[in-house]
């Protein structure tokens, strides 16, 4: 009769055997020098050596390689690796063919592939998918690759390739083999409470507890600012009516984001735009000009100006007399701006006013500097930020969990917590033990056996 963990590895070879090998084309689509076309799975050596005039004969070893039809017919002269299972990205046996970057050519391959069988296209991310699942990645590098993929400023590029590198990774990992320690500490009291047990072990598992709560407390420090490097930072655009507001957005943009008129109340709803400033991702927001109004749509319209300047990362405030500092005072992180330095009459110094104009670009430079040096206060860290909420939010689950259980008297509720707190880390990095997965598996199919 088969056991548990006979089925257990019985289904966990069927998967492995019975998986598809699949192909995607690697590079952006369209024509292009070279295209790099991929194929993973246990099959993929077997699937090219058929197409192939001179197949790669070991691992890691390139060869230029006429891909045939299977009447003969010579596709493109390719280079081709190799790479066996399980040293390649997806940690299966994987090829790739760097083939001249004609759709033609790509599109003929394909109709290739699609005569055999086993072999499909895969599905958006299956590579990646598959180095998660056979542990060539956890959980956070493959969100670090997206993040690299979608880096668009020097910033985000940066921590996208801490985390993918492993710092993140490293970190939490430490504190999720601590917890099992502690665990396994609290498990010994309540298994061998008759037992010599070294002195003051409880007090020390305490001491632990409130050693990894502080660990974790240093990680989220600066998730905002992880978040903001990730998504972008808000720097809102705020002020009286026809000060300038639109014509700044529109220049530092490059392009026409904003409808600019001498008309008050010509923004009424909140206008976006994504700029790239010496390697920080801004987002500005242009909102309606603040100033008493009876129009339902311009009420609404400054009521949202107001919220967001409120929940802003930076805030530009453009003025039109020195008197409206005092309006303005309330909002965090302010510049105060005078626009329209190109019209001479309009200058006005000191007072920590910014005189800038949006027709020359006298100012702008200085003053995006500015903003970035305030920014660039916190980001002191070489190892990265943590940069999703999923990251953060499973941290603080975490130490909510450590923080109940120091509170506990009863040991077997400590422990408890604790068990709590190391399965809420491990959601980090998607994967958890043999056992526990044998757990999962076997739960309902085994009671009683």
């Amino acid at each position: 009769m088969w056991t548990c963990v006979d089925l257990g590895f019985i289904y966990l070879f069927f998967k492995m055997v019975n998986a598809d090998t699949i192909f995607a084309i690697s590079t952006p689509p369209g024509k292009s020098a070279i295209s790099l076309i991929r194929i993973t799975g246990i099959k993929a050596f077997s699937i090219i050596k058929t197409l192939s005039s001179n197949m790669p004969k070991k691992s890691r070893e390139a060869t230029l390689n006429n891909i045939k039809t299977n009447t003969g017919e010579i596709i493109d002269q390719t280079i081709t690796t190799i790479y066996g299972a399980p040293k390649s990205f997806t940690g299966e046996d994987m090829v790739e063919l760097a083939m001249h970057g004609g759709a033609a050519v790509t599109q003929r391959l394909f109709k290739e592939f699609k005569k055999i069988k086993n072999l499909r296209l895969a599905d958006p991310g299956e590579f990646t998918r598959r180095a998660f699942e056979n542990n060539k990645l956890d959980l956070t590098q493959v969100e670090a690759i997206a993040d690299i993929v979608n880096a668009e400023t020097e910033m985000q590029r940066k921590n996208a390739i801490s985390h993918l590198s492993g710092h993140f990774f490293k970190l939490t990992k430490d504190v999720f083999e601590n917890l099992k320690k502690i665990l396994a500490n609290i498990e010994a009291i309540i298994d061998f409470s008759d037992e010599d047990l070294p002195e003051n072990l409880l007090s020390d598992i305490l001491e632990q507890i409130e050693n990894t709560i502080s660990t974790i407390n240093a990680a989220l420090e600066d998730s905002s600012l992880g978040l903001s490097i990730r998504n972008g930072f808000s720097v809102v655009i705020i002020g009286k009516p026809n000060t300038g507001k639109s014509s700044f957005l529109n220049k530092i943009s490059g392009r026409n984001v904003a409808i600019v008129t001498n008309t008050p109340g010509t923004t009424r709803d909140i206008l976006e735009s994504f700029v790239d400033v010496e390697g920080y991702p801004l987002r500005f927001f242009d909102t309606a000009g603040i100033r008493e109004s009876k129009n339902k749509i311009e009420k609404i319209g400054i009521d949202i100006a107001l919220t967001a300047s409120r929940e802003a990362d930076i805030n530009l405030v453009f003025l039109d007399k020195n008197d409206e500092v005092d309006i303005f005072k309330y909002l965090k992180n302010a510049f105060f701006i005078k626009s329209k330095q190109d019209l001479g009459n309009s200058i006005f110094e000191g007072g920590g006013i910014f005189n800038i104009s949006s027709k020359t670009g006298y100012g702008i430079e200085k003053l995006l500097s500015l903003v970035i040096k305030k920014l660039n206060k916190k980001n002191h860290k070489e190892n990265g930020y943590i940069s999703r909420e999923r990251h953060s939010d499973c941290l603080k689950k975490t130490i909510k969990h450590l923080n109940n259980a120091k509170k506990l008297k009863n040991i077997d509720l400590l422990a408890e917590d604790i068990r709590l707190a190391t399965k809420e880390l491990s959601k980090l990095f998607g994967n958890i033990d043999i056992e526990d997965i044998l757990d999962i598996i076997f739960s309902d199919f085994c009671i009683g056996k």
